[in-house]
C-alpha cells in the first residue's frame, strides 16, 4: 500500500491532524519572512551630509541653507541639483570663494533622524565610499541562506523533519537575539549569515513536513498558504519598524516573537512518510495512531504490514544511484534544469531587490513596504486560482513580464516621483505573484527520482540573484534609473524563459527521467488511473471549467497513486 492510498482510504487527506501540522508550518513562515527582509529597515539609509564641525554637533545647523552654501557643495543627481552627501568644502569657515576645493567627509556624517532614529548605517557610517558594506551584509545573509538550504536539507533527510525543525528554530532564535547585542558590524553580519542558514532550514523543513502529511488534493493549497506567510511576515515587519525606530529594538523584538514557537518540541509530530522510508515502522505506527485519534478514524492493523512490504519493495527496486549529473544528462532534463536555474536566479534577484528598493521610493517608506506586502498577498491568491484555470506558465510568465514593464516605466518616469513610485509598486506586487506561484510550480517539472535534488540546485541559483540584488541598487550612484532598468530587463528575461518549460496543469507527475524524455508536448492523460498535479474531488469548485470537462467524469477511485 502506498502512503497516499492510506490517506484516502483510512486516515483522511486533510483531517485535524493534517490541519494542525500545516498550521504549525504556517506559523513558522512570518518569522522567517520578516528575517529575510529585515535589513530593509535595519540598514535603511537616511538623508545625510558631512559633519562640518569635528567636535560639536551641527544638528541645529543641519537644515540651514546658508550653512549648506558655505560648507556643502551642490551635485547634479539625476538631473536635479542637490547638496552633496559625501563631499564638503575644504574651508568651511563661513567664507565661500571660487577657489575653495572639496574633500571627503573628514569628521564623519550627520543624519536626518526624522524617519529613522538609528540604523546599522547610521551607527557604523555605511555611506559614501563605505556603502558597499551595507550590500555586503545582505549578501552574506543570502549566502548563509543558500548554504543552510543544502546543509539542513541533508540533515533533515538523515535525522528527520521534527528534530531538524526544532534545532533550526532554537538556533534561529538564539542567533537573532544575539545580533541585537553586537558591538561591531563584522559580528553583526556573521550572526546574520548564520541566522539566515537556520531560518532557511527552519522554513523548508517545516514546509516539507506539512506537504508530506496532507493528501494530494490539498498539497497545492497548503503549499501556497505556506509560501504566502512570507508576505505576511513582510507586513508584520513594516508595522514593527513603524513603532520601533531603532535597529537594536527592532532586531530584538523580531527574535522575541519566536519564543512561543518553542512549544514545537512537545507538539510538532514527525513525518510518518519519512519514518516509513527509513524503516522506523514502530515510530511511524505511533504517529499514525496519534493522527487517527485526532482525525477520529480507525486504521486497521493490516495497513501497517502493507506499508512495511511497500517500503521493502521500493528499497529492493533501487538498481542504481541517482546523481546530480542526471539533471543535465538527457536533452529535456538538461533544458528544464538550466531554464529553472536561469529563471530562479532572475526572479529571486528582482524579488528581493524590489523589496529593499520600496523604502527608497517617494513617499512614506513604511506605507510603501506595507502596500507592497498587501498587494503581494492579494495577487498571490488570485494567481493560485489563475494557475488552476489557465495553467502555470501563462500566470507565471505574464506576472513576470508585468513586473518587468512596471520597473521599466518606473525608471522612465523618475522625474515624476509619484508616477514612478506607483509603477514600482506594481512591479513589486507582480514579482511577488511570480515568486509565490513559481515556488508551487517548481516541484511539478522535475521527476520524482530527482525532484529534491533539482529543487535544491535551482534554489541555490536563486541565491546568486539574491546576493547580487543589494549591489544592483548601488548602480543608482552611477545613473539613478539604472537599478530599475536592470530589474526590469531581468524580470522580462525570466518571464520569457518560462515559456521554455513544460505546462503541468492536468498532467501526471513524472516519476522517472524517462517519463520526462518520452512525454509529448502538452501531453495530458485522461486515464483516471494516473496521478495529476492538481487532483480534484467531486466537491472541487473548478470541476465544471472548460479545460476539465470530461464526457464521463466521476470521482477519483481509491486505487489512484499520487506522488
Amino acid at each position: 500500500m502506498e502512503w497516499d492510498d492510506l490517506l484516502r482510504k483510512h486516515l483522511g487527506e486533510f483531517g485535524r491532524f493534517q490541519k494542525f501540522t500545516s498550521l504549525l508550518a504556517i506559523l513558522v513562515g512570518p518569522t522567517v519572512g520578516l528575517t529575510y527582509v529585515a535589513m530593509t529597515f535595519l540598514a535603511a539609509t537616511p538623508e545625510h551630509h558631512c559633519r562640518v564641525f569635528g567636535n560639536t554637533s551641527s544638528v541645529g545647523h543641519r537644515y540651514s541653507t546658508e550653512g549648506h552654501n558655505l560648507s556643502i557643495p551642490l551635485e547634479n543627481i539625476g538631473g536635479t541639483w542637490k547638496y552633496s552627501s559625501c563631499l564638503m568644502y575644504k574651508n568651511s569657515n563661513g567664507t565661500a570663494t571660487s577657489s575653495n576645493g572639496t574633500t571627503s567627509c573628514t569628521h564623519g556624517w550627520e543624519y536626518d533622524r526624522t524617519i529613522y532614529q538609528s540604523t546599522i548605517v547610521t551607527e557604523y557610517d555605511l555611506v559614501c565610499w563605505r556603502s558597499w558594506l551595507k550590500g555586503l551584509g545582505q549578501s552574506t545573509f543570502m549566502a548563509g541562506v543558500g548554504v543552510g538550504g543544502i546543509f539542513f536539507g541533508i540533515i533533515s533527510d538523515r535525522f528527520g523533519r521534527r528534530p531538524t525543525t526544532v534545532f533550526c528554530l532554537v538556533l534561529h532564535l538564539a542567533l537573532s537575539t544575539g545580533a541585537s547585542f553586537t558591538s561591531d558590524y563584522v559580528s553583526f553580519i556573521v550572526l546574520r549569515a548564520l541566522d539566515g542558514a537556520a531560518a532557511n532550514g527552519l522554513f523548508f523543513t517545516a514546509f516539507v513536513l506539512a506537504l508530506e502529511v496532507v493528501g494530494p488534493s490539498k498539497r497545492n493549497a497548503v503549499g501556497m498558504a505556506v509560501s504566502l506567510t512570507f508576505a505576511i511576515g513582510f507586513f508584520i515587519l513594516s508595522v514593527l519598524a513603524y513603532f520601533l525606530r531603532t535597529w537594536r529594538n527592532l532586531q530584538l523584538v523580531q527574535a522575541l516573537i519566536m519564543y512561543p514557537l518553542l512549544c514545537y518540541w512537545w507538539v510538532l509530530p514527525e513525518s510518518p512518510r519519512w519514518l516509513v522510508s527509513k524503516h522506523r515502522f514502530t515510530a511511524a505506527k505511533d504517529v499514525l495512531q496519534r493522527a487517527a485519534r485526532m482525525n477520529k478514524v480507525t486504521i486497521p492493523d493490516e495497513v501497517s504490514h502493507l506499508l512495511v512490504k511497500s517500503a521493502e519493495s521500493n528499497e529492493n527496486t533501487k538498481k542504481f544511484t541517482i546523481t546530480i549529473i542526471d539533471l543535465v544528462r538527457t536533452p529535456r532534463m538538461r533544458k528544464i534544469t538550466l531554464t529553472m536555474c536561469f529563471v530562479w536566479m532572475f526572479i529571486s534577484g528582482v524579488y528581493f531587490g524590489l523589496i529593499v528598493g520600496t523604502t527608497e521610493l517617494a513617499g512614506d517608506p513604511y506605507v510603501n513596504f506595507a502596500l507592497g506586502a498587501a498587494l503581494e498577498i492579494g495577487l498571490a491568491i488570485l494567481g493560485w486560482a489563475g494557475m488552476e484555470r489557465w495553467g502555470r506558465k501563462p500566470v507565471i510568465a505574464g506576472s513576470a513580464l508585468m513586473a518587468g514593464t512596471g520597473c521599466l516605466v518606473s525608471a522612465a518616469t523618475m522625474e515624476l516621483p509619484t508616477v514612478s513610485r506607483n509603477f514600482a509598486l506594481v512591479g513589486r506586487a507582480a514579482i511577488g505573484l511570480t515568486f509565490n506561484c513559481f515556488i508551487a510550480y517548481s516541484p511539478e517539472v522535475f521527476p520524482t527520482v530527482v525532484r529534491s535534488m533539482g529543487i535544491g540546485v535551482a534554489t541555490a541559483f536563486s541565491r546568486m540573484g539574491s546576493i547580487s540584488a543589494p549591489f544592483v541598487t548601488l548602480l543608482g550612484d552611477v545613473w539613478l534609473p539604472l537599478p530599475m532598468v536592470t530589474f526590469g530587463v531581468a524580470a522580462c528575461a525570466g518571464g520569457l524563459a518560462v515559456f521554455l518549460l513544460p505546462e503541468t496543469l492536468g498532467v501526471p507527475l513524472p516519476e522517472t527521467i524517462a517519463d520526462v524524455e518520452n512525454r509529448k508536448p502538452q501531453e495530458r492523460d485522461n486515464d483516471n488511473s494516473v496521478n495529476y498535479t492538481n487532483p480534484r474531488t467531486e466537491h472541487d469548485p473548478f470541476k465544471n471549467m472548460k479545460h476539465l470537462t470530461l464526457d464521463n467524469f466521476h470521482p477519483w477511485p481509491f486505487s489512484v497513486r499520487i506522488n
